[in-house]
């Protein structure tokens, strides 16, 4: 019985220097990153202590030592990394961190975690979604809340987009509202309904755009745009002319040989690859490595 009045008195302390600092954060009083709230939260003790350290220190230093306490949670010291990368011949030994979300050890798992947490955890949405169904169940846990928060904030920046947009529908509006939807719409973030309804916005705003301007990086994304909704044929009315336009153009290509996969149409999908042949059309990497992989399930037929 003592141990639970212990546990829920320390709760309640924990849970009013929560309050505090986040009452200081509004106040702007604790310059910190609405994204230390999820560290505040979860970590007792430690999480509060932490982010007033790393505050008053940034204040009293300067931006200098602030970086440099960041840099100490990002990486370990030297014992743990245990190899030094004294040329660039040594890159290899380098660990991306999704491989290092499987197979560190516990302890270095949540180690990333806080470090992508203090930093820009914009920067690594991909490798936070993918930590959500990591087995460690802290590190998925601070996963989820990190990309909640991220989802939350990005939520609230499209709206204001869109009300600005609808308030005065100017051309710096409507650029700003449609590629930050894109951005939005590429991260992930919108599933189900939501993404669908907001593909179609995004497709219109690009029709917009494109009555405005007539830039080929524009006209890619509002195909591949209608191709994202479903109007396959509106798609490729598009794509067709951006061909007879700018033949030598890769992505263009690219864009037919995917519209062809949509409509399940193989005999296209072989005419298109036969064209890009034909044609030499320069390929990057990625896109040879696309191209190769339906060549040879065109071959496979």
């Amino acid at each position: 019985m003592i141990s639970l009045v212990v546990a829920a008195v320390l709760l309640l302390i924990h849970a009013l220097v929560c309050l505090v600092l986040w009452t200081l954060m509004k106040l702007g009083l604790l310059p910190v990153r609405g994204h230390m709230l999820a560290v505040i939260v979860l970590v007792p003790l430690w999480g509060p202590l932490l982010v007033v350290l790393l505050s008053v220190r940034g204040t009293a230093f300067g931006e200098g030592l602030k970086e440099s306490a960041l840099e100490s949670l990002r990486f370990n010291d030297d014992l743990h990394r245990s190899m030094s990368v004294p040329s660039g011949e040594d890159d290899a030994g380098v660990v991306p961190l999704e491989e290092a979300l499987i197979i560190n050890d516990p302890a270095e798992r949540r180690r990333l975690m806080l470090s992508m947490l203090t930093e820009e955890p914009d920067a690594y949405l991909a490798q936070l979604q993918a930590a959500k169904l990591n087995d460690d169940v802290e590190v998925a846990h601070y996963a989820a809340t990190a990309v909640v928060q991220i989802s939350k904030e990005s939520d609230l920046k499209l709206q204001q987009l869109e009300r600005a947009f609808k308030t005065d529908p100017s051309a710096q509006n409507l650029n700003e509202y449609c590629d930050f939807l894109g951005e939005y719409l590429g991260s992930g973030l919108a599933e189900g309904r939501v993404a669908q309804i907001q593909r179609q916005q995004y497709a219109r705003l690009l029709a917009r755009r494109c009555e405005r301007e007539d830039a080929l990086e524009l006209r890619i994304r509002y195909a591949t745009a209608l191709a994202d909704v479903g109007q396959i044929d509106e798609a490729q009315a598009v794509t067709d002319q951006l061909v007879l336009d700018v033949p030598e153009e890769q992505e263009v290509w690219m864009l037919c040989l995917r519209l062809a996969v949509k409509r399940r149409d193989g005999d296209e999908v072989h005419r298109v690859i036969d064209a890009i042949d034909k044609q030499h059309v320069y390929l990057s990497a990625a896109n040879r490595e696309e191209l190769a992989f339906w060549r040879n399930g065109e071959e496979a037929r």
